[in-house]
C-alpha cells in the first residue's frame, strides 16, 4: 500500500556522530536525493528502517524529526535518545559510524504549520524524544507570542540537552510517573483561551493529556495537535528481503520492556523516539520554572468561546436544520434506488418470459416512485435554499452591524480585498455549505454503501471486483493528497496575495501606466509567480487526475461488470437476472464518488469562509464605558469665545503588535482653540498619535480626554461630532457633490451646504459643473487632488467639530490650489483645537505649538521661534528642509 502511494526509499549515509548528553546522540547524514520534491520545513520528519538485533531478516520502522536540514546540500541530522536496555534504533545509533548507510522514506511527513489566526500563546508538551520537534515548533513561532513548554524528565542529564531558544519561552520540568499522567497533571489551571497546544509524547501520556486539556482546560479539538511517538508493546517492522522495506507488520516485541514508536502508517507523528521506554525516575514534583521557584497559585480555567470555533459557532443556527436535511437525503437516496431494483425485477420477469401486459404495473410503480423521489429531492433542495436566503440575510445584517462597531484601525490594517472577501465572497461561499454540501455528502455515502451491500448479497464474487476501481480511486487520491499538502496551504497565500495586488493595481492604474507597467506594478510578477506555482503543482498531477476521472466513470464499472459478469454467466455460476442487478446498480458508484471528490473542495472552501466570517464577528469592538461617561465632567480651560475643547494625552502607550511599542509614555496637551503641529521623521508615531485621537484604536496604557471626558466613554456618534478629520488621501464617496459635503450632517439644508462650500473655496468650481451640487462624483466629474481636498474641508466645516485633525492636508495640491486650501484651512481652524501632521515645515511656522516626535517619544515642544533658538532636532529638520527647498 505504501509503495502504491508513490513512496520511495532513500539511502542515508552517516557523515558524523555527536554525543550531546550521556543519553542523547546526534547523527549527521547525507543523501543527495533526500529532499527531492520535499522541503524540510519545521517539524517535518523521516522514517528510517533499522535492523532488528534479534532477527536478521527483520527491519523496524522509526520516525525522527529533521535537525539542521539543508535541502541544497542534502544534509541533515537526527537526534536519538539512547535507552537501556537498547532497542533496535538505540542499538543501531550506538553502533553508528561515518560511512554507515541506512534506508529512509518521507511518507506522511507533515510539517508544523502555525494556525492562520495567531494564537494567544502556545502550550508545548513532551519529553526528550520529542524535543527535536518541539525545538522546530518554537523556532517557527513569532518572538512576541508567549510559549509554555512542559518537558517530562526521565534522567538527570535530560536537562543538558539543547533547549529551544525564544524570548517569551518558559520551561517547566516535570518528573516522570509510571502511569504516564505526569504531563497532564502538571499543566497549570488557568485561562488557556485561544492558546494552541502541541504535544509529542508516549501514547499513553498523550491519551491522558488530550483528555485533560479537553475536559479540564477547555481546549477544543482544533487547537490541539497530539503526536504520540511510540506504542507500548507494538513495534512496527518488516522483512529486509531485497533491500526494500516490506509493508510494516505488527507483532509482539522480543524484549518485553521495549516500546516502539508508531512512526508507520498508523500514526502521523511529527516527532519520534526510540523503541525502549526509559526507566522510571522519582518525580520532581509539579511544573517547575528553570530557577525551580514555585509559581503563584493559578486562577481557575475560564471556558469561553475560542476563536478556532468561530466558524462552527457561526453555523450553529442552521446545524439542526442541516442534520435533519442529511437524514432526509439519506432516506431519499435509498428511495431513489427502489426504481432500479424494480427495473432489475422487470428484467428478470422478461427473461422468464412473462407477457408485457403483466409487466405494466411494475413499470408504472417504478416510474411513480422515481417521480416521488425526484419531487421530494427538489422540495428538499428548495427548502434549503429558503433556509440559506434567511440565514445569509441575517448574517449580512450581523456583519454590517459589526463593521459599524469595529475600530477604524481594523479597516486601515487590511486591504480592501480582504474586507470585501469577508463581506461579499465569504458569505456567498456559505451557499454551497448550507444548500448542497450536506445533501451531496449524504448521497455520496449512503448510495454506494447501500448498493454495495445489496450487490454483495446478490453475488459476493462479482461485487468484490467493484472494489478494484474504488481502491484505485483511494490510492490515486492518497498520492495526490500526499504530494499536495504544502501546496494547498501555499495556494491560499497566493490567492490572498493576488487579491491584494489586484486591488493595488486598480487603485494606482494611472500611475502605473504613466511610469511603465512592467516597472511599477507587482501584479504581473505575482501572476507569473502564481502561474509557475500552479505549473509546478498541477502539471505533475495531471496524469493522476486523469486516471482518477477514468476509474470512477460509469463506463469503467460497466466494462468491468460486463467482462467479469459474462465470464461468470458463461461458466454458469451467475444467473443472467443477477447480472442485471450489477448492470443497473453497479454503474452508480462513479458519479457519486466523483461528485464527493469535487464537492470536498467546495466544502473546505465554505468551512474556511465560515471561519473567516466568524473571526471577523469576534473582533474586539470599541466599547463605551457608561459609568465613566456619567462620572466625568468637562474640564475648564477653554478660552473665552473659543469653539474648541482641550485635549489631553496622559501616559499614552500603544503597540500594533505585542512587544513592539510605537508610542512610549506620551504626555501632550492640545490647548482649546489653538493649533498644535506634530513633526518628526517617518515612523516616529505622528499618524498613530492622531489615529488614537480619532479612536481608530484604543491605547494600551494611559488615557486621552476631550474636554475632560475619556474617549473610551464617548459613544462613536458623539466622538465623530467632537473630532473631525481632513485626511492626506481624500476619498469621495459615490454620490452627489451635495451628499459628499453633507456626509457628517445628512439633514443639512442646501443653504448650509453652499455656505460650507463657499468657506472652503470650492463653490465656484461646483456651480460650473453641468448639474451643480447634484453632479455625481465619479460618474459625472472627477475632481483634482486640491479640489477634493477643499470638498473634504467643506465637509468638516459643515460638521463643525470642536477638535480637528489635519493629516498633511496640502500635500496633493499645486501652488494655486495650495493657496486656496490654506485659506480654507485657516477658516476651518479658526477657534478650534487643531492637531496638524505635516512633513513640510513651512506650512506650520505659525502654529501655536510644535511637538517633535522621535521613536514614539516627545523630544521637543514649543513654537517655531523657540525651537529654532534651542538648536535641537527641529532646528536640524528646518535647516535640512531649507536646503532642500533652495531657501
Amino acid at each position: 500500500m505504501i509503495r502504491a502511494l508513490g513512496v520511495d526509499d532513500q539511502t542515508l549515509t552517516v557523515t558524523g556522530v555527536e554525543d550531546l548528553t550521556p543519553g542523547y546522540r546526534r547523527i549527521h547524514f547525507h543523501s543527495p536525493r533526500a529532499f527531492d520534491g520535499f522541503d524540510p520545513e519545521p517539524a517535518s520528519w523521516a522514517r528510517i528502517w533499522v535492523p532488528d538485533p534479534g532477527d536478521a531478516d527483520r527491519e523496524v520502522q522509526r520516525a525522527y524529526t529533521f535537525v539542521n536540514a539543508d535541502r541544497a546540500a542534502g544534509t541533515f541530522s537526527l537526534d536519538f535518545v539512547l535507552h537501556h536496555p537498547p532497542g533496535p534504533a538505540t542499538a543501531w545509533a550506538m553502533a553508528a559510524e561515518p560511512g554507515h548507510e541506512i534506508r529512509a522514506s518521507l511518507w506522511a511527513s507533515t510539517k508544523f504549520t502555525p494556525p492562520e489566526v495567531e494564537p494567544a500563546g502556545y502550550l508545548l508538551l513532551g519529553d526528550l524524544a520529542g524535543l527535536p520537534g518541539l525545538r522546530a515548533v518554537v523556532a517557527a513561532i513569532p518572538h512576541h507570542v508567549p510559549i509554555e513548554l512542559y518537558l517530562e524528565e526521565h534522567h538527570s542529564h535530560d536537562r543538558l540537552a539543547p533547549m529551544p531558544v525564544h524570548p517569551n519561552l518558559r520551561v517547566h520540568w516535570v518528573g516522570h510517573d509510571d502511569d504516564w499522567g505526569a504531563l497532564a497533571r502538571a499543566v497549570e489551571t488557568r485561562d488557556w483561551t485561544d492558546w494552541y497546544a502541541w504535544a509529542a509524547a508516549e501514547k499513553e501520556a498523550i491519551k491522558k493529556l488530550k483528555a485533560s486539556l479537553r475536559d479540564d482546560h477547555g481546549f477544543p479539538k482544533a487547537d490541539m495537535k497530539m503526536a504520540p511517538y511510540w506504542i507500548d508493546g507494538k513495534p512496527m517492522g518488516g522483512k529486509a528481503g531485497s533491500g526494500k522495506a516490506a509493508v510494516p507488520t505488527m507483532s509482539a516485541p522480543s524484549n518485553p520492556s521495549e516500546r516502539s514508536d508508531p512512526s508507520g502508517p498508523s500514526t502521523p507523528s511529527e516527532a519520534a523516539s526510540d523503541d525502549v521506554a526509559p526507566p522510571a525516575v522519582e518525580p520532581t514534583g509539579s511544573a517547575h520554572r528553570p530557577d525551580d521557584t514555585e509559581a503563584p497559585a493559578p486562577a481557575a480555567s475560564a471556558k469561553k468561546g475560542w476563536r478556532s470555533q468561530a466558524g462552527s459557532e457561526l453555523l450553529a443556527p442552521v446545524r439542526g436544520t442541516l442534520r435533519f436535511a442529511a437524514v432526509c437525503q439519506a432516506a431519499l437516496s435509498i428511495l431513489e434506488l427502489v426504481p432500479f431494483l424494480l427495473l432489475v425485477e422487470l428484467g428478470r420477469r422478461m427473461l422468464d418470459g412473462q407477457k408485457p401486459e403483466e409487466l405494466k404495473s411494475l413499470a408504472i410503480t417504478a416510474l411513480v416512485i422515481l417521480g416521488i423521489a425526484t419531487t421530494l429531492t427538489a422540495v428538499l433542495v428548495s427548502w434549503l435554499h429558503v433556509v440559506d436566503a434567511r440565514f445569509t440575510a441575517a448574517l449580512k445584517k450581523r456583519i454590517v452591524d459589526k463593521l459599524g462597531r469595529l475600530p477604524l484601525g481594523w479597516f486601515t490594517e487590511r486591504n480592501s480585498g480582504a474586507v470585501r472577501q469577508v463581506v461579499v465572497e465569504d458569505t456567498a461561499a456559505l451557499h454551497y455549505l448550507v444548500t448542497h454540501a450536506v445533501l451531496d455528502a449524504a448521497a455520496a455515502v449512503v448510495t454506494p454503501l447501500v448498493v454495495l451491500i445489496y450487490l454483495f448479497v446478490v453475488d459476493a464474487r462479482l461485487a468484490f471486483f467493484l472494489l478494484i476501481p474504488l481502491l484505485a480511486h483511494a490510492v490515486l487520491l492518497g498520492r495526490m493528497a500526499n504530494n499536495s499538502k504544502s501546496q494547498i496551504t501555499e495556494h491560499g497565500r497566493w490567492t490572498k496575495r493576488i487579491g491584494a495586488e489586484t486591488t493595488a493595481y486598480l487603485e494606482g492604474a494611472a500611475v502605473v501606466r504613466t511610469f511603465g507597467d512592467d516597472g511599477a506594478s507587482g501584479l504581473r510578477r505575482t501572476l507569473a509567480g502564481y502561474t509557475e506555482f500552479l505549473d509546478g503543482w498541477q502539471v505533475p498531477l495531471g496524469r493522476q487526475k486523469a486516471l482518477t476521472a477514468v476509474v470512477t466513470r460509469p463506463t469503467t464499472f460497466l466494462w468491468l461488470i460486463a467482462t467479469v459478469g459474462t465470464f461468470f454467466v458463461t461458466a454458469e455460476t451467475l444467473s443472467p437476472a443477477s447480472l442485471l442487478s450489477f448492470l443497473f446498480l453497479g454503474v452508480t458508484f462513479g458519479p457519486k464518488l466523483l461528485g464527493m471528490a469535487y464537492g470536498l473542495v467546495s466544502y473546505r472552501e465554505s468551512v474556511a469562509a465560515a471561519q473567516r466570517i466568524g473571526l471577523a464577528l469576534t473582533e474586539p469592538e470599541l466599547t463605551v464605558d457608561r459609568d465613566d461617561a456619567a462620572a466625568s465632567t468637562p474640564t475648564a480651560g477653554a478660552e473665552p469665545g473659543a469653539r474648541g475643547l482641550p485635549v489631553e494625552f496622559r501616559g499614552v502607550e500603544f503597540e500594533y503588535r505585542p512587544g513592539q511599542p510605537v508610542l512610549h509614555q506620551v504626555d501632550l496637551d492640545l490647548p482649546a482653540g489653538q493649533i498644535t503641529a506634530l513633526v518628526g521623521p517617518s515612523g516616529s508615531g505622528k499618524s498613530t498619535l492622531a489615529a488614537l485621537l480619532a479612536r481608530f484604536h484604543d491605547v494600551n496604557a494611559g488615557s486621552i480626554t476631550i474636554g475632560g471626558t475619556d474617549l473610551r466613554s464617548l459613544p462613536s456618534d458623539e466622538l465623530r461630532r467632537r473630532v473631525g478629520f481632513v485626511f492626506q488621501d481624500v476619498r469621495l464617496v459615490k454620490g452627489s457633490v451635495r451628499d459628499n459635503i453633507a456626509l457628517a450632517r445628512p439633514d443639512a439644508t442646501d443653504a448650509e451646504v453652499e455656505a460650507a462650500a463657499r468657506a472652503a473655496n470650492i463653490h465656484d468650481r461646483i456651480v460650473q459643473l453641468p448639474r451643480g451640487y447634484d453632479t455625481v462624483v465619479g460618474s459625472d466629474v472627477r475632481f483634482s487632488g486640491g479640489e477634493a481636498q477643499r470638498i473634504s474641508i467643506a465637509r468638516a466645516l459643515l460638521a463643525d467639530p470642536p477638535v480637528l485633525v489635519l493629516d498633511e492636508a496640502t500635500s496633493f495640491a499645486d501652488p494655486e490650489s495650495e493657496r486656496q486650501v490654506q485659506v480654507a484651512l485657516s477658516r476651518l481652524a479658526h477657534g478650534r483645537t487643531v492637531l496638524v501632521i505635516a512633513h513640510r515645515l513651512h506650512t506650520i511656522v505659525d502654529a501655536d505649538q510644535i511637538v517633535v516626535l522621535e521613536h514614539g517619544r516627545v523630544v521637543e515642544r514649543g513654537n517655531h521661534h523657540q525651537l529654532l533658538a534651542e538648536g535641537g532636532r527641529y532646528a536640524s529638520m528646518w535647516d535640512a528642509s531649507a536646503v532642500g527647498a533652495g531657501r
